[in-house]
């Protein structure tokens, strides 16, 4: 049985280790800032409205470099670079808030996948070569019902028992599109929605709650070696 297996094995495991999360992550400006753009998302509840507010995007911006993606080997694009990039995607990114992990996607999963794939593969969010976790995070900020962010240090080894590496940005879309599927499986299986997401700390929507349940079960295990 593997780490994701193990944390979604049912809704008591899976939130015994969302709790988990909560209790030994990280909480401080990273999660504030976090917490600042969900609240933004969820007052206006219109993503055509918060990408044309460059206070948003700058707050995007900066919550990718909390969360570690301007530092050692991972280098951030300008502001400039990314804000009119995102601005480029503007109409795929707007048709993809319209679904939620929970709900809507069925017989769209194929017209989903294509305007992922196009987002995915020229967004420019990374100036280093590797785009996967970087542009997943940025889709989770700007799509929070819909994508769960994924990095090397929990998500990709849960799933794939090491930190994948793919060198294309259709291979790394690739591996983003299987941990897509696997979200949208586990959120069937669990019967996840709305009402299962508190908002208190890192539990702001369903594909985080699936986030926050691998990296608590990864920290319990630290915790116990």
């Amino acid at each position: 049985m593997n780490l994701i297996e193990i944390a979604t094995r049912s809704r008591k495991d899976f939130f015994f280790y969302i709790n988990k999360c909560n209790e030994f992550y990280r909480s401080g400006h990273d999660l504030g800032l976090y917490r600042e753009l969900v609240d933004m998302h969820r007052e206006r509840g219109n993503l055509e409205a918060l990408l044309d507010d460059e206070a948003f995007l700058l707050t995007v911006y900066e919550t990718l470099r909390k969360w570690n993606m301007d530092q050692q080997g991972a280098r951030l694009e300008s502001f400039d670079i990314f804000m009119r990039s995102i601005k480029l995607w503007n109409d795929h990114l707007v048709k993809l808030y319209d679904y939620k992990l929970d709900e809507h996607i069925g017989e769209d999963i194929s017209k989903l996948k294509a305007i992922l794939e196009m987002v995915f593969c020229n967004l420019n969010v990374m100036e280093s070569k590797r785009r996967i976790v970087g542009v997943s995070k940025t889709l989770h900020f700007l799509l929070p019902d819909l994508i769960m962010p994924i990095d090397g240090k929990y998500t990709l080894p849960a799933f794939y028992g090491y930190n994948k590496f793919s060198n294309s940005p259709k291979k790394e879309f690739a591996t983003f599109w299987e941990i897509f599927k696997e979200t949208l499986e586990i959120t069937e299986r669990l019967e996840l929605n709305k009402n299962d997401v508190s908002g208190d700390g890192w539990n702001t929507s369903v594909p985080k709650l699936i986030d926050n349940a691998i990296i608590g079960l990864c920290l319990t295990i630290l915790k116990e070696n």
